[in-house]
């Protein structure tokens, strides 16, 4: 596997990077495994104080380390700087929040035997992270703020396209404090990665990626009774009811599906727009698709970017020619781009039907599929009629209305009259083929801990409280 940052832009290699050889990969573990033996024993405040160092480096880095995104990625440099906004602000909030999430506590069982206990909750060891390209920088600052804070140590390996990215936040953690061996950047191969998760000195794993990889890596960190959490695909279903505000609706679709030229996992994917809407709909996002400006990313005048490469061009093409020869109509609209490129232009799919191999799988690009329904009993069975469930989004303005829609829809998070999208305070993750766990808020940062319970009924266990409160 080599590590090779090229841009999509112009197909430019600008950097190569050799893979780890086996001995100096032995020597990062055992570098970790030291770290780890001292980082767990220190206290919530030391680790904080080193992630907001790192939160005001990002900052002060913001257009730096948006170029390096957008060189190795291809998406708008306004994206890029986004991205890093957030990721600051969850360094922020991990370090805010931390010590509250993983607070001791104290449980009255009402059990004479067993007596009270107190619980607490405890790091695991050496956490491999194993993060896509689309959005490098966040997927990296996910679970890592988390499991710093929790006092875990890291080892981590980013999608082969993004090494640059991957070594700008290795140095962001170095400049901040983070001690030797509690974070690494990971240069490897597939068959090394694979070594990792049977690796009994790791104790968890975490992935962002497809639904064919998560399943991959789930079976072999659970065989080695590795804990694991999955990130993987999704194709949210966007539910538009009678009274959606239309303005809002098409404002909502297009940035959730054409953020990053659509390479977002939890984006708006499949569209059911109410019969009495849906012409209006259309030409809603037509309109606005003819506004986006596509040139070269670094160009703050572009709207509409690339994707990684070439070949997830070709790919997301290839789906739509698909979609089409199973009767499906694609529309072309927005900008013109380049052909035989990385470029795909907005794509709207309309008359898919249920036979349509289409309707089952995850276009990871600018394509909306967008369908009419009538009957909302029906509209509900196809919205969660495929085998994803990250996210979802509702558009009405009745508070009733969206609670019932939104209660149905069988994903992990819905939003109302508004994009899906990730928080720092949400725990975010899904169900069915797009995965399992949480990462972000309370969940994500005990997910990676042993939560252990001390109890007795033969001591005061107020008193045992006391040297963990």
């Amino acid at each position: 596997m080599a590590y090779i940052s090229r841009n999509p832009y112009n197909n430019e290699v600008m950097a190569e990077f050799d893979t780890l050889t086996d001995e100096e990969l032995e020597a990062k573990v055992v570098k970790a495994q030291t770290a780890f033996k001292s980082w767990k024993n220190s206290s919530f405040e030391e680790r904080a104080k080193i992630l907001h160092k790192a939160a005001d480096l990002i900052r002060e880095r913001s257009q730096e380390l948006a170029e390096i995104n957008t060189k190795e990625t291809g998406k708008i440099l306004s994206v890029a700087l986004m991205e890093n906004n957030m990721c600051a602000d969850i360094l922020d909030y991990n370090a805010d929040h931390g010590a509250e999430f993983l607070k001791p506590h104290f449980l009255e069982t009402g059990d004479e035997m067993a007596g009270n206990a107190v619980g607490i909750y405890q790091p695991l060891g050496i956490i491999y992270e194993i993060e896509p390209w689309n959005v490098p920088f966040f997927q990296m600052t996910r679970p890592t703020a988390a499991q710093l804070m929790a006092g875990n140590v890291v080892v981590l390996k980013l999608s082969s396209n993004c090494p640059q990215s991957a070594l700008a936040f290795e140095q962001i953690m170095k400049d901040a404090g983070v001690p030797d061996g509690v974070y690494q950047n990971l240069f490897v191969n597939y068959e090394q990665s694979d070594r990792l998760l049977a690796d009994d000195r790791l104790s968890g794993v975490t992935i962002t990626g497809s639904t064919n990889v998560g399943r991959e890596v789930a079976a072999k960190a659970s065989h080695a009774l590795k804990k694991n959490v999955m990130e993987l695909g999704g194709s949210d279903a966007m539910v538009v009811m009678p009274d959606a505000n239309m303005e809002t609706t098409v404002q909502g679709a297009i940035m959730g599906r054409l953020t990053n030229s659509g390479q977002v996992c939890l984006a708006d994917k499949r569209m059911f727009v109410h019969e009495s809407l849906y012409n209006d709909f259309l030409a809603g996002v037509k309109a606005a698709a003819d506004t986006l400006v596509a040139g070269d990313p670094l160009d703050p005048a572009t709207t509409y970017g690339p994707l990684s490469s070439q070949k997830a061009a070709e790919k997301v093409k290839a789906q739509i020619e698909k979609a089409v020869k199973y009767g499906a109509t694609a529309t072309v609209v927005g900008p013109e781009v380049p052909k035989d490129s990385a470029w795909v232009p907005v794509t709207i799919l309309t008359n898919v039907t249920l036979d349509n191999p289409i309707s089952q799988e995850e276009i990871f690009g600018p394509v909306l599929m967008i369908f009419s329904w009538n009957d909302e009993e029906k509209m509900l069975e196809l919205a969660n009629g495929t085998e994803f469930g990250l996210g979802g989004s509702v558009y009405t303005q009745s508070p009733e209305v969206a609670a019932r829609i939104a209660s149905k829809l069988e994903a992990g998070a819905i939003s109302i009259n508004q994009p899906t999208m990730a928080s720092k305070a949400i725990p975010f993750g899904g169900i069915k083929a797009s995965g399992y766990g949480r990462e972000m808020g309370y969940s994500g940062i005990r997910e990676f801990t042993n939560e252990k319970y001390i109890n007795s009924a033969l001591i005061n266990m107020d008193d045992v409280f006391k040297q963990f409160d």
